[in-house]
């Protein structure tokens, strides 16, 4: 195990040096013991063993008792990787999200008319400032949400009110998804009397007082949208969301509120 280069290369994409795989893995083959048995177990020229030693307990792999010879203790593996892993999926979270940013905001200076959005956290985002530019109504139509942004919307959609803000909600009771479902109507409760059943479609227009329009659509596999595959347009056209508000009003006027 010591000179796998498999075990070797993945430990170092979880942040080891060459010298600090080679040593752990000794470690791990002889247990506690002083640093010139794993130098001579590993490989490791001596005037490098104490270095890469230090790096690990920094690293937090193994705990050195300083004595003469100092003992040297390796960490359980498990929870070392469980714990480097949960950073490193942080990491990629936080890069996804970054990235994703500077790519709509690349997107939005090409085309400064329309703006394309590719992650849920950003559509959300978007959402979030258009109700809080409204200045007359809000419409939502569509079946198309995620589980982070119902309350959200709800909390905003309260402001809007509150603002003097017309608030018009059509959309289906619940959805499912691949982890669960949705209660679309009891997660947006306290909007219950602006809510009309209707528009079962994995999409989702949200437009704000004939101004711009933000329509949502992602890819749908057996009747359950894929959440993590969604793309956003929005669009400040006066002209495209009055249209769309004109459909907007007409079913409303057709579907029942107390169909819920």
């Amino acid at each position: 195990m010591i000179n796998d280069p498999t075990t070797i290369s993945t430990l170092q994409k979880l942040g080891l040096t060459y010298y600090g795989a080679k040593a752990y893995l000794a470690l791990m083959m002889v247990g506690v013991t002083k640093p010139s048995v794993i130098a001579e177990e590993s490989g490791i020229p001596r005037t490098k063993i104490y270095g890469t030693l230090k790096e690990l307990e920094e690293d937090n792999w193994i705990t050195i008792e300083k004595g003469r010879p100092s003992t040297v203790t390796p960490k359980y593996p498990k929870e070392i990787i469980k714990a480097k892993k949960s950073s490193f999926d942080s990491n990629i979270d936080s890069l996804s999200n970054e990235l994703s940013m500077t790519f709509d905001n690349m997107m939005s200076s090409e085309t400064p008319k329309v703006r394309i959005l590719h992650s849920i956290n950003n559509i959300t985002q978007l959402t979030g400032e258009m109700i809080e530019r409204a200045e007359k109504r809000i419409m939502l139509m569509g079946s198309l949400y995620s589980p982070q942004e119902i309350e959200i919307i709800q909390n905003q959609m309260l402001k809007a009110k509150q603002r003097g803000v017309s608030v018009r909600i059509i959309t289906v009771p619940k959805i499912k998804l691949k982890n669960g479902e949705i209660n679309i109507i009891n997660g947006l409760s306290a909007m219950k009397n602006d809510i009309k059943v209707g528009h079962p479609y994995f999409i989702k227009s949200v437009m704000v007082d004939d101004k711009e329009i933000l329509l949502m659509l992602c890819q749908v596999t057996d009747e359950i949208p894929d959440l993590d595959n969604m793309v956003a347009i929005w669009i400040p056209d006066r002209s495209l969301t009055s249209y769309m508000a004109s459909v907007f009003d007409m079913d409303w006027k057709k579907f029942k509120t107390n169909s819920i």
